[in-house]
């Protein structure tokens, strides 16, 4: 296995110069295009494969700031640093090709140099896509994994996705464009086997099915493959059509590659090979969104809960401390404002669940409420929540519906000193209807009526409160266990 690959890598590193003067002299994109509608060209076309790849990466788990990006097969780390340079994330490339390497660490310095704020943070490994295990340490872990028609090339294809399994976070996401083998070798004529295996030192291959069957037998799911060999088909009779003039040359190896590509359009036509890609999910905790870093306040303690069920939290409040603990996240945000609950949102890489929890909100008799006393409450309950709402619509793109519950006070008849209390809770039930009549595809919206809920810093102080002016409250709290 160590011999062949040392031979691939000497094979690369010798059809480097190759491939950059016939395939794309300009950015050195060594991979399929992708013929939509709009691609006229090679270069666009293979533009449109990356940009479908990030599209459905982005569908399968939404890239981030906080994204750890790897690309097993980067070439020449193109795709790499267009995704860091888009979304601002880190991203780690590997690739066997000394040549492939030394090119992206090149790109990656002129970028940085030509960039004005932060820079790229990438790092390019030349190694085989094998050992995986000897390069990453026990904990690292990484948000997508991403290749781009490198995987054919790896001997050791099992211990590879076992590895690719294990460097994924929980619901981390899993992105391949791949080589087909739909055939076995013996029935290759001997042109083929020679131009399009042996001239690359390509030995085995996977089948479409092959595929899908080796990633959910290392325990992917969600598996969405799509098999596309009219673009593979088109991209090789083009490639062919670019080393016209240079077969003439008294290198015998354009003629070769020109042999190469004209027995792949071949071979995918008579069904021996196909390009394939694949999408998949690593299986993740659920993640729910809480209000409340106090103490004893309800978020936290509905946070336990729901961690000791195997949730992964995130918990915010107006002056929390940052803290990242294994599935255990609480950060410091103000929802009266877009751009706070923005940042909140950018560091969460998937929901499942955002709760809203009310305590007993504003509290006295109306002649007595200060003016900002009742904009900052209206702000928190009912702003706020529209603006999170708001958004969420942003941040979903995964197709499947995030349930939103308010655990609020039932919309009844209150005390005197909650007057403003019955108002935000009866506006929040009329809400949620409109958001399940209108957005139904997107959200499931929840109304828990919770009357007072109990303990909380706010709401035990206040039962105590009307306890001793005599009135009778008590009665209507209720243990945040029942939500």
């Amino acid at each position: 296995m160590l011999k062949q690959e040392e031979q691939t890598r000497k094979k690369f590193n010798t059809l480097k110069k190759y491939y950059d003067e016939t395939w794309d002299p300009k950015y050195h994109t060594l991979h399929v295009g992708f013929f939509g509608d709009e691609a006229k060209t090679l270069s666009k076309a293979c533009e449109d494969a990356t940009l479908n790849l990030i599209k459905k990466l982005n569908e399968t788990l939404k890239i981030t700031k906080s994204s750890i990006i790897l690309d097993i097969g980067c070439g020449t780390g193109r795709t790499l640093i267009y995704i860091c340079e888009k979304y601002g994330c880190k991203g780690i490339g590997v690739d066997i090709s000394d040549e492939m390497i030394k090119d992206a660490k090149k790109y990656l310095a002129e970028t940085n140099k030509n960039l004005k704020n932060k820079k790229l943070n990438i790092k390019f490994i030349r190694e085989s896509g094998s050992k995986l295990l000897n390069i990453f340490k026990k904990g690292e872990k990484f948000t997508h994994i991403i290749s781009e028609d490198a995987i054919f090339l790896v001997v050791n294809k099992k211990s590879l996705f076992k590895n690719l399994y294990r460097l994924l976070i929980p619901g981390g996401a899993l992105a391949i464009a791949d080589f087909l083998s739909e055939r076995p070798k013996k029935e290759l004529t001997e042109k083929e086997e020679n131009l399009i295996y042996k001239l690359v030192n390509w030995t085995e291959g996977l089948s479409f099915d092959m595929y899908k069957d080796i990633l959910k037998s290392v325990g992917f799911q969600n598996i969405q493959a799509e098999k596309r060999d009219d673009d593979m088909t088109k991209t090789y009779l083009i490639l062919a059509k670019n080393l016209e003039k240079y077969v003439g040359s008294k290198d015998k190896t354009y003629k070769e590659l020109q042999g190469r590509y004209e027995n792949i359009v071949s071979a995918v036509k008579t069904g021996k090979m196909g390009w394939g890609l694949f999408f998949a999910n690593k299986p993740r905790r659920k993640q729910v969104l809480l209000a409340g870093t106090n103490k004893k306040s309800i978020g936290r303690f509905i946070g336990n809960e729901l961690y000791k069920d195997g949730w992964e939290i995130w918990l915010y409040g107006l002056n929390a401390k940052k803290i990242d603990k294994k599935f255990w996240h609480e950060r410091s945000c103000n929802i009266s404002f877009e751009k706070n609950i923005e940042k909140l949102l950018d560091e969460i890489p998937d929901l499942d669940l955002v709760m809203f929890l009310a305590d007993t909100g504003i509290r006295g008799i109306m002649e007595e409420l200060s003016e900002q006393k009742i904009k900052n409450t209206i702000d928190a309950k009912l702003v706020g929540t529209i603006l999170l709402n708001k958004a969420l619509l942003k941040y979903l793109n995964r197709g499947k519906p995030i349930k939103l519950v308010w655990c609020a006070g039932a919309p009844l008849r209150k005390p005197k000193t909650l007057i403003i209390y019955s108002m935000i809770n009866s506006g929040l039930a009329a809400y949620i209807d409109e958001i399940n009549t209108h957005y139904k595809d997107i959200f499931q919206a929840y109304y828990i009526p919770t009357t007072l809920i109990s303990p909380s810093t706010l709401g035990d102080d206040y039962i105590e409160y009307m306890r001793r002016r005599g009135e009778e409250i008590k009665h209507i709290a209720e243990h945040p266990r029942t939500i």
